[in-house]
């Protein structure tokens, strides 16, 4: 083999370790890494178990949003652990989804999934593509026993969930 051929493989097979290098909160498929390897599922809906291992993969990505779209009400009486909130019913709503930033990967819950369901058809067509839906939402969530916290969202607000690794 010519020494031009042997350096044209070699970096052809870094090119495509590249994205398994990558690493962080990157969707699986979109980034062309193996979902077994980075434990992200696609894009969509996902169970709480999935939603579980996209926040523990993307807590501390600058790039990730984890987004309650329920009534200030409803998130102060329990929430995920580092949430933020838009509320689907005030009225800026969609004027605040649309100058949201579409480059960052998100995760949006409301009580049963029914607002985010509507909320992820309206993303996707202001062409948001990095949108992950919490089937069953908090409802769900909280059947099953996964961490929630209570109180208001915002500065100053912190959760500790004991138990759950990379929530906090």
């Amino acid at each position: 083999m010519t020494r031009q051929r042997t350096l044209g493989l070699a970096a052809l097979a870094m090119l495509a370790a590249a994205p398994l290098a990558i690493g962080g909160c990157l969707n699986s498929s979109a980034a062309g890494i193996d979902p077994a390897k980075q434990a992200l599922p696609d894009y969509g809906p996902v169970s709480p178990e999935e939603a579980l291992a996209v926040i523990q993969a993307c807590r501390d990505d600058p790039d990730f949003v984890l987004l309650d779209i329920r009534t200030p009400a409803e998130v102060e009486a329990g929430h995920l652990p580092g949430a933020e909130n838009l509320d689907f019913y005030a009225p800026a709503f969609v004027d605040e989804l649309a100058a949201a930033d579409r480059d960052k990967v998100y995760l949006i819950y409301c009580r049963t999934a029914n607002r985010t369901g509507q909320a992820w058809t309206l993303m996707s067509g202001l062409g948001f593509e990095k949108v992950y839906d919490l089937a069953g939402g908090i409802t769900l969530w909280n059947e099953l026993g996964y961490p929630i916290c209570t109180g208001a969202v915002g500065r100053g607000h912190t959760c500790a969930v004991a138990g759950y690794p990379g929530i906090d």
